[in-house]
This record gives C-alpha cells, structure tokens and sequence, in this order.
C-alpha cells in the first residue's frame, strides 16, 4: 500500500513537472520573458502543491494554511495555464501555416488571458454554495413526514482552504431552510492535520428537530486525527451513523460507513446485518455512489451520496459520469429506488467549480 502511494505521488510530480516545463517554455515563446530567473520560479512552483500536502497532514498553523491555500490555487491556475499553452500552439500552427501573421505576444495575451479569466470565474464560482430543491416520493410515507424537507450536504472538505467560516455560511443556508433532519454525507473534513472541533463548530447551530447524521467519506480516513475528529462531531449532538439504523417515527435513516462498504460484498454484508426495515421508507447516507444495485435489492427507497463533486471542473464530469454509470450527479431513479448524488458543497484540491456547482440540497418528502 506505501509503495502504490508512493507511485501515485511520483507520477504526480512528474506530470505536474511536465507542466510547468510547457507552461515556462510558451510563456517564454510568446513574450520573450524566458531567463534563469523565471526558470528557478516555475521550478519551485512545480513543488509546491505536493510539498504543501505533506506538511498540512503532518503539521498545523497558519504558515501552513497559508501555503497549501497559496499552493491549491497555483495547482488550479497552472493547469488553466497548461490550456492556454495548448491553444496557443495550436493557433499559432493554424495561423502561421495559412501564411496569417499574428505577433506571437497579442496570441498569448489572448490565449493566456482567456484562461486567466476562466479560472478566476472558477474560483469565484467554487465559494457560492447554491440550494437545490427536489421532490421525492416514498412509498408507505407517514402522514407526519409527508411536505417535510431534509437537507442533505457533502463533502464541505473543511481544512486548510475551507475554514470555520465557510462552515458557517454552509450552517446559515440549512437553518434558512427549517428541515426536519440533516444528513451530512462524508468529507465533512479534507484530511488535513487540523483543529477538528474548530473547523466545524458553526454545526452546533444545527438543531432540526429530528436530529443530525453523518456518515464517513474516504477523506476522513486521510486525517491523522481521525478518532478527534469523529469525537469533535459527536460533541456537537450529530449522530454517526457507523452502519445503523435510526428510526425517526415512520422513517428510518442508516447510514454506512465508507470503508466498511468498499466492495460490493462487503455492502451487502452490511446492509443485511443492519436489518433494513421492510415496514418503512428507508433512507441510505452513502458516501460514494457505488454498488446501487445492492441498496436496490436491500429495500432501500432512497440513497444520498456525494464524493464525485460532479467531476468538480469540466470535462472531469464526463469521466465520473461514466464510472458511476450516469450516478453522479442529480436526483435519478434504479427501478423502484430514488439515488441523490450531491456535487458537495465545497472542493478538493484546487478550490475550483467549472461546469459543476457547489451545493446543498434540499429533500421535501412526498
């Protein structure tokens, strides 16, 4: 396992090298800046993001907020800036090869510029956390659920970019929704060394009458204080749902936990040790949304999931749009189960939403 994760990370700087070296080199082609200097820049600059996340699992501060924040954004930006490269030899091909002059410096700024501003929409984009509303249908509803709302939200990845006060505008938006329960689907934390109860005690406020719940997602298990961190939750009043089942007067919510239903078998398991209700609506927090066919055949009426961010930036939806069979994002129906997968609320890595949206959810029962 320590050797795939060492691969994984190697991999990682090389290509992350690569496109700083592209990025240098046209920069350098159409402004006619290249030097020793820039070159020493985007060498450092190469390291930054993979630096910065080994010291913000090992270590805590503001340095170290500081510099993963800085780092997240740079990782978001130079990718951006590895397009522009593209576009801009690309065109100047095009352009020079049909004998059409353009000065290399004009088809930069374009090229560059546009994908400036692309990110900086993007980034803008990533901290507005919009409300979604949905209807859905139970069957066997009781008659004191029915026209009342839960509000689901995932991934928030509260850490070294997303603080305290992005947990509380997140807080302000459920309270303004006045739901009878809250689910909170996993990546609660980005999986960072971090002060957890800090991080999320703009939660407290969260008092819907029919409680709070959270389910793990493959983040929490990142941090090295993990058994803080669940505690810190379970001070605020939030139920951890760590496959069970809670019976809210005719409704049951479970909840499974991410690692403990990784593989198809492992779920199943799970959910027939869980004595899913027969009697009753069921709704399933589920981090990842996998292994739908073994909820479906579990009687679960409803499941709520996140973890795929809907890909988070275009055209990264297209690829989770196919892992998860067409599951990862918006409100869908497998035969006789409803499935929610939410593109959560915050983001990993760069804090960048392009073609996706930040968000929570808001469920009326019908």
């Amino acid at each position: 396992m320590a050797l795939a994760a060492v691969l994984v990370l190697v991999t990682l700087q090389v290509l992350l090298i690569f496109v700083h070296c592209a990025v240098y080199a046209t920069l350098a082609a159409a402004f006619g800046i290249g030097g020793t200097a820039l070159k020493i820049v985007f060498t450092v600059l190469a390291f930054t993001f993979l630096s910065a996340s080994v010291l913000a699992h090992r270590y805590r501060g503001r340095v170290i907020d500081w510099f993963y924040t800085a780092a997240a954004y740079w990782f978001g930006l130079v990718h951006f800036l590895f397009v522009g490269a593209i576009l801009f030899v690309l065109s100047a091909n095009v352009l020079y090869r049909t004998n059409y002059y353009v000065p290399p410096p004009f088809l930069g700024g374009v090229a560059f510029g546009a994908l400036f501003l692309l990110h900086c929409y993007g980034t803008w984009k990533s901290g507005r956390v919009a409300t979604m509303f949905v209807d859905v249908a139970l069957p066997h509803l009781p008659a004191s659920w029915r026209g009342k709302a839960i509000v689901f939200v995932s991934d928030l990845h509260l850490g070294n970019v997303r603080r305290q006060a992005f947990a509380r505008r997140v807080a302000e938006k459920i309270r303004a929704l006045h739901p009878e329960a809250v689910a909170i689907g996993g990546d609660l934390y980005d999986g960072t060394r971090c002060d957890a109860a800090a991080l999320i005690e703009p939660l407290r406020s969260l008092r819907p009458p029919k409680g709070v719940y959270f389910v793990t997602g493959n983040h929490e298990y990142f941090l090295p204080n993990m058994a803080e961190a669940l505690a810190a939750i379970r001070a605020l009043g939030i139920g951890i749902l760590n496959n069970e089942v809670a019976n809210l007067e005719g409704l049951a919510i479970a909840g499974v936990d991410n690692r403990a239903v990784h593989h198809k078998n492992d779920f199943a398991r799970v959910l027939h040790d869980m004595s899913i209700p027969k009697d009753k609506p069921t709704i399933l927090i589920k981090h990842e949304p996998s292994h739908l066919t073994v909820a479906r055949d579990a009687g679960i009426s409803l499941i709520l999931s996140g973890h795929a961010h809907h890909g988070q930036i275009f055209p990264l939806n297209v690829l989770t749009r196919r892992i998860y069979h067409g599951f990862d994002y918006g409100l869908k129906r497998l035969d006789r189960m409803w499935v929610y997968t939410s593109s959560g609320a915050g983001t990993w890595g760069p804090p960048l939403r392009l073609g996706t949206k930040s968000e929570i959810v808001c469920i009326t029962l019908r």
